[in-house]
C-alpha cells in the first residue's frame, strides 16, 4: 500500500524555497480526488505524518496545509508540530466567532496562519492581528486590489503570498508591489512523492475507538489493541513525537496512552478511524512482526522476569518496519520517540533486547548452531524455547483470526 502526495515549492523573493505546500492525492494522477476537503487533510495528516518521515519529505523546511472550518474547530492542527507546519485557512470557511477564538489559541500555541485565496472581505478584518500570510490568488483578483489592500495594511506586518503566478513578467510585477512568497506554475508545477505505507486492521481500531470513549479508560485494554496491530503502534509513537517531542522517550504502549491523556488519545484514535481504509502489506509481514514481538516478548520473561518484557515485545514488533515502510531502520526511528535499548537493539541488535531479536531471526532462518548457543545463555533448553516459539504462532493466530474473521 502506498500514500501519494503532491508538494509544490513556495519561493522567496530570490527564488530561494521557502516552504512546500501539501496537496492530498490518492495516485499517481496529479490531480486532486473526489472527495472532500475535510476527508483530505485528514488524511493527509495521517498519512504524511504518523505513517511517513516528514522532514525527509520537506528538507527541514516547513510545510502549509489546507485546513477547512470544521477540522479547524474538531482540533486537528493541534495534532502537528507547529515549527513544521503553516495552517492555511480555506477560504470558504465562513469568519464567524468560533473560528476567530480558534485562531486565536492557535496564534497563541506559535502556530503560522494563512488565509488561502483572500477575497479582501471586510469580515476577515478582525482576524488579522493574529494572520502571519495572506495568500492572493492572481487569477481571482486584480493587482490593482491587492495593491491598495497592501497600502492600507502595513501596520500589521504580514507576509503576502502570490499564488498562480505564470510568467516572469507577473512575477516582477507582484515583486514590486511588496509580495514576500511566490508559487506557481511558473516556478514549478507540483511534484509527486509515493511512499510506502500500511493500513491498520479495521476491527482493532474500531475496538479502540470504542475503549477510548468509555467513561474510565482501562489502559491494559488499550495496550493490548495496540500491540496488536504495528500500524496503530507506529502512528501512535509518531503522535506522540509531533505533539509531546523527543524529550520522554517511550519504553511500552501504556505509557505513551498515558502521556497523551484523555483528550489527545480520543483525538488520535478518532483520526485514524476516520482516515483507515484499503488493504496493506502482504499478511505475512505483519503476522511475521507480531510473532517476533510475541517470541521477544516470552524470551524476556523467561530469562529475566518482570524486566524488559513490553520492551522486548515493541522491539519484535517494530523489527521489520523497513521491510514494511520501505525505509532505512535508522531513518524511521527518527520519527518514533523509543528508549535507547530499543533503538540499539534494532540498529544494531545490542544488549539484551538485541540478542532476543537476534535469536528471533536466528529460529525463523534455522541457523540451529546458533539457536543452541543462544539457548544456552539464556539458560533455557530447546524443548523450551519451541515452547515459547509455538506458544507465540499461536497468540498470533488468535489474534489474527480475531481481527480478520468476518462480522456476524
Amino acid at each position: 500500500m502506498y500514500s501519494y502526495v503532491a508538494r509544490q515549492p513556495i519561493l522567496d523573493r530570490d527564488l530561494n524555497t521557502y516552504a512546500y505546500e501539501l496537496l492530498f492525492r490518492d495516485s499517481l494522477n496529479n490531480v486532486f480526488p473526489g472527495i472532500s476537503s475535510q476527508q483530505a487533510t485528514s488524511r493527509l495528516v495521517v498519512e504524511q505524518f504518523l505513517q511517513q518521515n516528514i522532514d525527509q519529505l520537506l528538507g527541514g523546511l516547513p510545510c502549509f496545509i489546507n485546513f477547512p472550518h470544521s477540522l479547524l474547530l474538531e482540533g486537528l492542527a493541534e495534532c502537528l508540530p507547529p515549527e513544521k507546519v503553516v495552517i492555511e485557512i480555506l477560504e470558504d470557511s465562513p469568519p464567524d466567532d468560533a473560528l476567530l477564538e480558534k485562531v486565536k489559541q492557535l496564534h497563541k500555541l506559535g502556530y503560522q496562519l494563512a488565509l488561502d485565496d483572500f477575497t479582501m472581505s471586510p469580515d476577515w478584518e478582525r482576524f488579522l492581528p493574529f494572520i502571519h500570510i495572506i495568500k492572493f490568488d492572481l487569477r481571482a483578483t486584480s493587482l490593482m486590489m491587492i495593491k491598495v489592500f497592501i497600502q492600507r495594511h502595513t501596520s500589521l506586518g504580514l507576509t503576502y503570498l502570490a499564488e498562480k503566478v505564470e510568467d516572469k513578467a507577473e512575477f516582477e510585477r507582484v515583486k514590486n508591489m511588496g509580495i514576500q512568497l511566490f508559487q506557481g506554475f511558473f516556478f514549478s508545477r507540483p511534484e509527486m512523492v509515493k511512499q510506502a505505507t500500511m493500513a491498520p486492521a479495521q476491527v482493532v481500531v474500531m475496538q479502540l475507538l470504542n475503549v477510548v470513549n468509555e467513561t474510565e479508560l482501562d489502559f491494559n485494554r488499550i495496550e493490548q489493541l495496540l500491540s496488536q496491530d504495528v500500524s496503530l503502534s507506529l502512528k501512535l509513537l509518531r503522535y506522540v513525537n509531533h505533539l509531546k517531542g523527543q524529550s520522554n522517550p517511550i519504553s511500552s504502549f501504556r505509557q505513551a496512552a498515558i502521556y497523551l491523556g484523555n483528550t489527545q488519545l480520543k483525538r488520535f484514535v478518532s483520526l485514524i478511524a476516520t482516515t483507515s481504509a484499503g488493504k496493506g502489506k502482504s499478511a505475512e509481514l505483519y503476522q511475521m512482526s507480531l510473532i517476533r514481538a510475541r517470541f521477544c516478548e516470552l524470551l524476556a520473561h523467561a530469562h529475566a522476569p518482570a524486566q524488559q518484557s513490553q520492551q522486548a515485545f515493541i522491539t519484535g514488533l517494530f523489527s521489520l518496519l523497513d521491510v514494511l515502510m520501505e525505509q532505512p531502520m535508522d531513518k524511521l526511528l527518527g520519527t518514533i520517540p523509543l528508549v535507547e535499548d530499543i533503538r540499539l537493539a534494532l540498529l544494531k541488535r545490542q544488549g539484551n533486547l538485541g540478542f532476543y531479536l537476534a535469536f528471533c531471526e536466528d529460529y525463523e532462518n534455522a541457523n540451529w548452531s546458533r539457536v543452541t548457543a543462544k539457548t544456552a545463555e539464556l539458560g533455557l533448553n530447546e524443548d523450551k524455547v519451541s515452547h515459547l516459539y509455538l506458544t507465540a504462532t499461536a497468540w498470533v493466530n488468535e489474534q489474527w483470526h480475531a481481527i480478520t474473521a468476518p462480522a456476524t
